[in-house]
């Protein structure tokens, strides 16, 4: 015969499935299986947010007028966006407005966040920040100043600069680690250096120098 039998440990008590059973003339419990305690405790975590359920806040009617306007504008990125929010307001979620737009699902949740962050503004393409310049103005200054001297001061037995001749040197002396001709010559025409009539090329530290020269 099998029944329940209740056992205590450090404090939680526990259920277990026995039987008796006869062992040299003596009834002892055999335990058949283990049913766990006798009050368990279930672990409810939160309920993660997922990004299918993100929506768009609760939209103004002045809001909804603008983004009904813009359906209809010739810039692809705000209509886009204008139509996911406006999809997303009517609580679809994120696959069901990837499915009629065509949007990738994550460039949906990148609107419907920044929206509800900083409003209609983001309907706006922001300007492409330019490229780095590969030449800081420290770098500039050094490039100058070496073209500022006698090339003599280096031990060359030329007296001018060419700026093939600038170029490998300023490689040599590892004020760069590489320049084009054109990017040097762009550096040294923009702080007021000219070619002149016989092939030399004339600059001068002084801040004036392009001023003084177009006089």
């Amino acid at each position: 015969m099998s029944y329940i039998r209740i056992k205590e440990l450090n404090g939680i008590k526990y259920k277990y499935l026995v039987r008796g059973v006869r062992i040299d003339g003596k009834v002892k419990q055999k335990v058949i299986k283990y049913l766990g305690p006798v009050n368990p405790i279930y672990k409810i975590g939160k309920k993660r947010k997922t990004n299918a359920s993100v929506y768009v806040r609760h939209l103004k009617d002045e809001e909804i007028s603008k983004l009904k306007k813009l359906l209809r504008s010739n810039d692809a990125f705000t209509k886009d966006r204008s139509k996911i929010l406006l999809l997303s307001s009517e609580k679809l979620f994120a696959r069901q407005i990837a499915n009629k737009t065509g949007c990738e699902e994550k460039k949906i949740w990148i609107t419907i966040k920044a929206f509800n962050k900083e409003g209609l503004k983001t309907l706006q393409r922001k300007k492409a920040k330019g490229a780095k310049p590969k030449f800081s103005d420290w770098s500039k200054k050094s490039i100058l100043l070496h073209f500022s001297k006698d090339p003599k001061k280096f031990k060359y037995s030329f007296t001018t600069w060419t700026l093939p001749k600038l170029r490998q040197h300023l490689i040599d002396y590892k004020v760069v680690d590489s320049i084009s001709i054109e990017t040097l010559r762009q550096i040294i025409i923009g702080a007021g250096a000219r070619l002149t009539r016989s092939k030399r090329w004339q600059y001068s530290p002084d801040k004036n120098f392009l001023k003084k020269n177009k006089e």
